[in-house]
């Protein structure tokens, strides 16, 4: 029992049974199957063997090993990665390799695996901890976007599928905790380089971009002579290109048209061209661990990343609805779309848009564990972290002359051409242009459509500080069934701004007439398939020479603060049933939450509290099989800008007139002042800081079959009522003293008159996830002896979730009804080969505007296929030396939504509205350790 607070995590969740109709029945009998072929467990040497004979595992094998070493020896369900070296987890994102894990997704964001769901349910459900820490996030919600974190300062990664009561913290899908290097782990010094060469065959899409990259890492890891003292360091800095094809046909019930066979055609704004971005980043993780004997234990650890993610959108945007004079020439094709279509006149709005991010991130902890006496022992653990993030989206907008959409050139038939699309059924359309776009002899920049703006900027800000502090007593108390009894409180204070900083771009000295030439020209992009080259300039000084002139507006800001704190109690179980080893834990914490929201006069507040217990249960009902049960209350708080409370409270003079015009509602209007029929004093639109979390009750079992120290089959099955799903509608909050400087008179004294009447986020529906999980970790030399080296593993997930709201069915963020991956490699004398593949049927994907917010859209299904082939030397000079070959994205997968046309939800009418290709990555990495 005793240990630091950090490493008592290992495995915690629950589980209890649930049905799953024919799809349960097909995993159990698959499991049953699997369980009967599966080898006798065999851990210790063998008749003839000595210790000496035993080959120890490294690498890829040791990586599986250690993974299943947590899961097993847990009391609860978890899943787990751990990386085969210093170093080497075998993905270019942490993202990649948690989305391999059983019921585990992974959405792509720019080409790069960023947001993680859990058992259905989106990013915003899970909780991202580092080592066993909540921790800020990059984006203005609670998702942590994961590509921050790079794979190489990663040591492991424990996905808790449930909670228990010792959790920092824990969402309703589950948390995922990222764990950096411990040296006293270490018997020796370590020290590690690698150096890797990218590119995506995509190519230079844009002339100012490069499609190569690199990264670069080192690590130094150390122990004094005794043992007691240990540090580590890892720098990894790289640069790395994402190239892609944008296309945006935009295919919902009001974007498109119907011809008179019923077949539909685009008919709105397609928005179509290429990016280019390179992500540069340099991050640091270090630890020092102190532990003179088993009484004392003392660890500090940080992690710091700077990273610029720059990049440029250069494409067109295409007004072919009515409104902008444009129709329908012709088309081909029947069916649910047509073939391609052919639209005229069209004044193409050229888009180059400057995007960026650039962010620092740090977290810091530090963890005291003593003991006071041979069965108490306190552990304080402290951190802080905290992200200063500064976006850029910068619009310059070029076309054939001014206004050829609203003004006086829109009748200019010089200025307007024809288009014509082919769309084939995946999206991948192409565009023939009477225009050529990428020739700068035939654009200005300009207002093109006579909006009265020749660009817009914004400049978000975020940031994000959160403070957490832990304090604990352990008790062991000696008897046969309880090993031992915890309880401790858990603090957290947390805050969150964002301020959008948005501007009008208006003609400034650069333009005479509505126009100004094309600066800095670079040369046209290459669009592939797309078929629709652009003009590419350099608008970087188009501010500041004056060419342009700011016109700032309101925007968006918001401040959100939560303070948390968490008393829990921890009893850990480790007794016997018979003849059969049960181990486990019962607990529960108590949330008392209190949160804020800044307004105009001051601040929106509320308090609450949660009683969240939970039980696991771990029975070894024969020599390495296991069954385990749970059962939990857990909460998701909600996002931070479904918190949010921003812009200013809007009076409704209809019921509560200003007579004197100070902006204080001095009477109230009977006739209009019904606050059940939303006539309140005051509305606000957007957030709302009185939403609850999301509570879930969760049940879940599973069996646990391991064979040898690299070989498992599980099956797990799930069950979980969601209350208080958070939907858009309206709702009635109580303003006090936050309202009361804006009442005066009658208005102060009329019960009610304090109500604010919400458009936005509220607590109202319930909602059900239960599914199965079935995994195969097989070391294939374990049924056939000649197939030492080879090995197998693959996971499948099947979830179905109900949530309905006023009559309709409601998607949830992040939900694919089927996940599978599936891994073979071969680990032998130094050689290593892996393919890797993994699959999600559709989802609701959560794509973020540049304002923060979250647009939800319906992804098709995704098969990504990766493979890696490398050789490390084992003797001689070169010895620990290694080359690795990697391939990401074989398939070029591409992104895609789709829309249903007709707009009825049944999905019997659907296209493709947004179609990214990302094209493949290829690396080559050269490493040495010593």
């Amino acid at each position: 029992m005793r240990r630091q607070l950090s490493d008592a995590h290992e495995g915690k969740t629950m589980t209890k049974s649930s049905t799953l109709e024919r799809q349960l029945l097909l995993g159990v009998a698959s499991f049953a199957m699997l369980l009967s072929a599966a080898p006798a467990y065999a851990q210790t040497p063998g008749a003839g063997e000595t210790e000496e004979d035993v080959v120890v595992a490294t690498g890829i094998r040791q990586s599986i090993q250690e993974s299943l070493d947590l899961k097993r020896n847990s009391s609860s369900i978890i899943e787990a990665i751990t990386a085969e070296d210093i170093g080497k987890l075998p993905d270019v994102s942490i993202a990649d390799s948690l989305a391999r894990l059983p019921g585990v997704t992974a959405q792509r964001v720019r080409g790069r695996a960023q947001q993680i769901s859990i058992r259905g349910l989106g990013p915003d459900f899970s909780i991202a901890l580092l080592n066993g820490r909540e921790v800020v996030s990059a984006g203005n919600n609670r998702g942590i976007e994961f590509d921050v974190f790079p794979s190489e300062l990663i040591a492991q990664g424990v996905v808790y599928k449930t909670p228990d009561a010792r959790l920092a913290t824990t969402g309703v899908a589950g948390a995922v905790d990222l764990r950096t290097v411990k040296p006293l782990d270490y018997t020796s010094r370590q020290f590690n380089v690698s150096g890797k060469y990218v590119i995506n065959d995509n190519g230079r899409l844009n002339p100012d971009f490069s499609d190569q990259g690199y990264r670069l890492f080192g690590s130094y890891i150390d122990q004094n002579e005794a043992g007691t003292l240990g540090w580590a360091i890892g720098i990894t800095n790289q640069s790395n290109p994402t190239q892609y094809i944008s296309r945006e046909l935009k295919t919902n019930q009001f974007q498109t048209g119907q011809l008179a066979d019923g077949t539909y055609y685009a008919s709105d704004n397609p928005r179509s061209g290429v990016t280019s971005r390179d992500f540069e980043r340099t991050s640091v993780a270090g630890t020092l661990q102190f532990e003179p004997d088993e009484t004392f234990a003392f660890t500090v650890d940080g992690f710091y990343s700077d990273f610029e993610d720059t990049g440029i959108f250069r494409g067109v945007e295409t007004p072919i609805a009515g409104w902008s004079g444009a129709q329908l020439t012709n088309s081909s094709g029947s069916g649910d779309f047509v073939d391609s279509a052919t639209y005229a006149p069209v004044g193409g709005i050229v888009r180059t848009d400057t995007e960026g991010t650039t962010a620092k991130i740090y977290a810091i902890g530090a963890n005291l564990s003593a003991n006071l006496s041979e069965r108490v022992r306190i552990t304080i653990d402290a951190s802080t972290s905290g992200v200063d993030k500064s976006d850029i989206d910068y619009e310059s907008y070029a076309g054939t002359g001014p206004g050829i959409l609203f003004g006086p050139a829109s009748a200019d038939p010089s200025l307007r051409g024809s288009l014509t699309y082919t769309t084939p059924s995946d999206g991948a359309y192409s565009v023939d242009s009477s225009i050529d776009y990428g020739n700068p002899d035939n654009i200005v920049l300009t207002d093109p459509g006579g909006w009265g703006q020749a660009g817009f900027i914004k400049e978000p800000q975020i940031d994000d500080q959160l403070n957490q502090i832990r304090m604990e007593a352990e008790y062991e108390t000696g008897l046969s069934f309880i090993d031992g009894i915890s309880a401790g409180l858990i603090y957290t204070d947390r805050q969150k701004t964002f301020d959008s900083n948005e501007a009008f771009l208006r003609e400034g000295s650069g333009f005479v007439d509505g126009v100004a030439g094309i600066p800095n020209f670079l040369g046209a992009t290459d669009t592939g398939s797309l078929g629709f080259p652009i003009a590419a300039y350099d608008p970087t000084d188009l501010i500041t020479n004056g060419t342009y002139r700011l016109d700032p507006t309101a925007g968006v800001q918001w401040s959100v603060e939560e303070k948390i704190l968490t008393p829990y109690v921890y009893v850990e179980i480790d007794t016997e049933l018979g003849d059969m080893p049960v181990r486990g834990n019962i607990g529960a914490q108590y949330a008392d939450v209190e949160q804020s929201s800044s307004i105009s006069g001051g601040f929106l507040e509320d308090s609450y509290g949660d009683f969240l217990p939970s039980a696991n249960l771990s029975i070894e009902i024969m020599d390495q099989t296991f069954f385990r049960l749970g059962a939990a209350k857990s909460v998701t708080r909600p996002r931070m800008d479904q918190l949010r409370a921003s812009g200013a409270l809007e009076l409704n003079s209809t019921a509560c007139p200003d007579t004197n015009g100070d902006g204080i509602a001095d009477t109230i209007v009977t006739a209009f002042f019904n606050p059940a029929q939303n006539q309140t004093c005051f509305k606000i639109n957007g957030g709302n800081p009185f939403l609850r979390p999301y509570k879930s009750t969760s049940l879940d079992a599973a069996i646990e079959k391991y064979f040898s120290e690299g070989g498992a089959v599980t099956l797990a099955v799930f069950n979980k009522d969601v209350d208080d799903y958070i939907v858009s509608d309206f709702d009635l909050i109580e303003g006090g003293a936050a309202v009361a400087p804006f009442l005066t008179g009658t208005a102060a004294s009329t019960a009610g008159a304090s109500l604010i009447g919400l458009s936005g986020p509220v607590n109202a529906e319930s909602a059900n996830l239960k599914g199965f999980e079935l995994a195969l970790r097989l070391p294939l030399e374990d049924v056939f002896s000649a197939l030492e080296g080879f090995g197998l593993n693959a996971a499948y997930t099947y979830t179905d979730n109900s949530l309905d709201f006023q009559g309709q069915t409601i998607p949830i963020p992040g939900y694919s009804k089927e996940t599978f991956s599936g891994e073979v490699y071969y680990e032998q004398s130094g050689w290593r080969a892996r393919v890797n593949t993994r699959y999600r049927s559709g989802f609701l994907a959560e794509i973020q505007e540049f304002d923060g917010s979250l647009n939800g859209q319906q992804a098709l299904s995704e098969f990504i296929v990766d493979a890696q082939l490398g050789y490390e030397f084992q003797s001689g000079k070169l010895e620990g030396f290694s080359v690795n070959l990697e391939a990401y994205n074989l398939t070029d997968e591409p992104f895609r939504t789709e829309n249903d046309l007709d707009g009825n939800g049944a999905g019997t009418a659907t296209f493709v509205s947004r179609h990214e290709d990302y094209g493949r990555t290829f690396n080559i990495t050269l490493a040495k350790k010593f």
